[in-house]
């Protein structure tokens, strides 16, 4: 605003003792009125003017201080009438150098240029300078104002009342501006924050209504912009239920104490757009104040696809896990089997396998149980390390020590070297300790010690072997009997039982000894370099009814010798395996010479197990035909004789 030339002016003089300047009030009320209107930049162009032209001086000017810099930049510089656009420099060797340094005004009255020959940057002719820091309340430099003239300048006291006061406010205009600056810069980082969050977020006022929807707000309601969006209320995008969910969230939150809270909205909620596209979305609720009024916030994430995603591992999860246990029951480590036992068995392996438990694996002799440790130890996180085995049965019992702990150089008779023990090899992995209730009670508590803290001494030294390894052991003993009567630790066997396995006989597994059976003449007919020979009906019944005292392992010496001794294409159980019967049989039904009527009997019962291990099916791969190894008309036709639906 320009200054109001009806009042006084004085004219050009030799010094500012010679001018006549407005009366202090005067002069504050032309530069207040010149001023006021404006904030920010324009009250500084306003100011540097008015300051100059009531005052009477040849540049008038007020600055930012850069701080990294040490120097001034100009928000508004006065000079010779005009207004210059921008002027920026360093501070030391100029007049302003001392205001860095003090908080009351430099004034310089005269022979500038003589004082600062070094400031180029001076304007000629430069005689006297004025300048005072502007500080904010802790002391800080803001930066400065400053005015020089072309004569000396006398120190006036209106003149320095005039140049505090304007200063103060300069001060205070300098720091309501970089408040707001950083205000603004805050609400557009925010902005930047809320259009750039994948969350939609409305902004709601007390009646639901939306008063602000960021952009991923609008694309998720398939809005055109956020004016689409303003005003409607959550009736006309939730469906009832959600809508009723959202409603008793901010009821609560109305309910809550203090001003701001937020709550996760259980559930999820179900929404529409403005297009009639339905999502599924999981939502949290903010209530805050502003201004004293109450305002909500919802932030609506579209788990659409994430639901889409979930259900489709489930599905993969479901297939995997099918095909796992599909896998586990055909060759988990070599274990073959479909009955209940077996499987109760596998799903053992599968949930003690990922774990660090210890386990103890029981069964008769020859039922596999070192292929379950096997099995154990290929499901752990320990895969990709050793699985050392030692039978505890196998070697005297003055050997065992050394080959579990080791030993040192001259420990025994016949110690010519070192040597690392089954642990220390196993370190990082797994050992299988088999035949368990075999290892010596002299051994027992040294075993207990590697259980509990980790740790052994090799034989014949005194120095401690830290280990990191899991233990499965197994056993064909009773061990709580063997506990009972003295001839094993109780605390041992409490360490080893932790996750026991508790593995099957074969004459309690059904039909998997045809499944066992069937896979074993496929391996030794190509170790052989024999054909392969068929498993009949008959051969199927010898295997069904032999009780298999000697499990699994008997199983396989029986099926390579017959292999061996098999004749045109067909196997010689009969030769191999002896007269059969079922595991309860007495000697003397194993004697008795069974009926026509009990032969029929026996054969439809075989049929029903067939088809009951079959789930119903008669022809086909899977069916009771295959199994029992003749064609499927033939199975039909017996099963219409047999009245067997």
């Amino acid at each position: 605003m320009a200054v109001d030339h009806a009042l006084p002016m004085a004219t050009k003089s030799t010094t500012t003792s010679e001018r006549k300047l407005p009366s202090l009030l005067i002069a504050l009320k032309m530069i207040m009125e010149g001023t006021a209107p404006h904030t920010g930049k324009p009250f500084f162009r306003s100011l540097v003017r008015n300051l100059a032209e009531v005052l009477d001086v040849h540049g008038v000017w007020v600055t930012n201080y850069i701080e990294a810099e040490h120097s001034f930049d100009s928000i508004a510089f006065w000079l010779n009438g005009k207004m210059v656009d921008h002027f920026k420099f360093h501070i030391p060797g100029t007049p302003c150098e001392g205001v860095v340094d003090r908080s009351d005004i430099v004034h310089i009255p005269e022979r500038l240029l003589e004082l600062y020959p070094s400031d180029r940057d001076l304007p000629l002719p430069s005689v006297s300078y004025m300048g005072i820091a502007l500080r904010d309340e802790d002391g800080k430099l803001l930066g400065h104002l400053a005015m020089l003239d072309d004569r000396p300048m006398a120190e006036i006291p209106e003149v320095f009342a005039i140049f505090r006061i304007f200063a103060s406010r300069a001060t205070a205009e300098l720091i309501r501006a970089r408040s707001q600056k950083r205000q603004e810069e805050t609400a557009a980082k925010l902005e930047r924050l809320v259009d750039g969050s994948m969350d939609a977020i409305l902004e709601l006022d007390a009646g639901l209504r939306i008063v602000h929807a960021n952009r991923a707000a609008q694309q998720l309601f398939e809005a055109r912009d956020e004016a689409a969006l303003l005003g409607s209320p959550l009736t006309q995008l939730l469906e009832p239920d959600s809508l009723r969910k959202v409603q008793r969230t901010a009821a609560n939150l109305e309910a809550a104490p203090g001003t701001v809270s937020n709550t996760f909205i259980q559930g999820h909620i179900r929404g529409k757009s403005s297009k009639g596209s339905a999502f599924t979305g999981e939502a949290t609720m903010c209530r805050y104040a502003l201004d004293g009024r109450p305002f909500l916030a919802i932030y609506i994430r579209n788990v659409n696809e994430r639901l889409a995603q979930e259900e489709k591992l489930k599905e993969l999860g479901l297939e995997t896990t099918l095909l796992r246990e599909r896998i586990a029951l055909q060759d988990l480590g070599g274990i073959i089997g479909e009955s209940p036992g077996i499987k109760r068995c596998l799903e053992q392996v599968m949930q003690v396998g990922p774990t660090q438990g210890t386990v103890l694996i029981t069964g008769e002799t020859g039922t596999g149980k070192e292929l379950f440790a096997k099995a154990v130890h290929q499901a752990s996180p320990r895969s990709d390390k050793a699985l050392v085995n030692l039978n505890c049965a196998a070697l005297p019992t003055e050997l065992i020590e050394s080959e579990l702990f080791g030993h040192v150089k001259g420990a025994f008779t016949g110690a010519l070297t070192a040597r690392e023990g089954r642990f220390s090899l196993a370190n990082g992995g797994t050992i299988f300790l088999d035949e368990i209730g075999e290892l010596p009670l002299a051994l027992q508590a040294k075993l207990l010690r590697v259980l509990q803290e980790g740790e052994f001494e090799p034989l014949g030294s005194s120095r401690t072997v830290k280990v990191d390894v899991r233990v499965i052991a197994a056993t064909n003993r009773d061990l709580p009997t063997e506990v009972a009567a003295g001839r094993f630790r109780e605390d041992l066997y409490y360490r080893l039982n932790v996750f026991p396995i508790a593995v099957p006989p074969l004459r309690d597994r059904g039909t998997d000894v045809l499944l066992i059976a069937e896979a074993m003449l496929d391996k030794l007919a190509k170790r052989h370099h024999r054909a392969r020979p068929v498993l009949g009906e008959m051969e199927r019944q010898q295997l069904l009814n032999y009780p298999w005292p000697g499990n699994v392992r008997e199983l396989q010496n029986v099926i390579e010798r017959a292999l061996i001794t098999s004749t045109e294409g067909t196997l010689g159980l009969a030769r191999t395996l002896g007269p059969t019967r079922s595991a309860n049989a007495s000697p003397a039904e194993e004697q008795r010479i069974l009926t026509e009527q009990e032969l029929e009997a026996l054969q439809a019962d075989n049929i029903r197990r067939a088809l009951a291990a079959c789930k119903g099916r008669v022809s086909g791969r899977d069916g009771a035909a295959a199994l029992l190894g003749i064609p499927p008309t033939t199975l039909a036709s017996r099963l219409r004789k047999m009245g067997i639906a």
